[in-house]
């Protein structure tokens, strides 16, 4: 996008982390924002930390539901008149091998880092077709390059949101629409204790979320990662060493380098 100034950014999972971040950045370089998260307080939260004038509605919204999303689009178009920009932000993970995976986890999984960028996606796609430039931006993860041990819901729907990303980035070119792909590696954000009652080892999964805490990098690292991405119209980012050497070696190695993987996690 040529610019960001007075244009209409939605966040899903604005409540905190990356989301917050995000507001705090195109905020900063001149956007309106619709804030959309399921937690009104965390909501509240990220407007507080929003820089002096900024302008922001909230929305609260579980995006697992279209109704709900589509209410939400209503809201945003009635509050500020358009949407330019939408970032599927939110997501979950939970640590637990294939084997104790209920079918209520993948339902959960399934709903939330997928169906909810589906919604997202299809609430405001006529919105941002009507604009003379727009931008998508679909959180995917490092995850989305090779299957993790303990992980499979969250490969599986983190390799989803890219191949969706894809598909939507050949399909828009002609509306002008950009869609980014993005592709972190450890955060230092509270994902993993979100969830961490209902990891399989609770043991091994506070010892990822203190990783992540040691060697991650910021929720602003990764905001000003994807403010570039919309302005350069990049279709995809990988952010964070461990991300980049994954994926190198996925392609160098692509049956070795998995089985590291899987003798790393006996």
């Amino acid at each position: 996008m040529k610019t960001l100034t007075n244009r209409v950014a939605v966040i899903t999972g604005a409540g905190g982390g990356v989301g917050r971040a995000l507001a705090c950045k195109l905020a900063s370089e001149g956007c309106a924002l619709a804030l959309l998260d399921i937690n009104e307080e965390a909501l509240q939260g990220t407007v507080t930390a929003l820089p002096s004038g900024a302008r922001a509605s909230t929305h609260v919204v579980d995006i697992t539901s279209a109704d709900q999303v589509s209410a939400a689009r209503d809201a945003v178009v009635a509050e500020h008149g358009g949407v330019h920009i939408v970032i599927n932000n939110a997501g979950i993970t939970i640590q637990k091998t294939f084997a104790t995976h209920s079918q209520p986890d993948w339902q959960r999984m399934i709903n939330i880092n997928l169906w909810g960028v589906i919604n997202g996606c299809q609430a405001f796609l006529n919105d941002l077709k009507a604009t003379d430039e727009a931008h998508i931006v679909n959180l995917s993860s490092m995850s989305a390059f090779v299957g993790l041990p303990t992980q499979s819901s969250y490969c599986a729907t983190k390799s989803a949101v890219q191949g969706l990303s894809e598909s939507l980035w050949a399909e828009l070119r002609a509306d002008n629409i950009g869609v980014t792909s993005v592709h972190p590696g450890a955060i230092k954000t509270e994902m993993i204790q979100a969830t961490l009652k209902d990891s399989e080892d609770i043991e091994a999964a506070q010892r990822n979320y203190e990783m992540a805490q040691k060697m991650g990098v910021t929720p602003e690292h990764v905001a000003e990662r994807i403010t570039t991405a919309i302005k350069k119209n990049q279709m995809r980012i990988r952010i964070g060493k461990e991300t980049l050497l994954l994926d190198y070696l996925k392609r160098l190695f692509p049956v070795s380098m998995h089985k590291l993987v899987a003798k790393a996690a006996l």
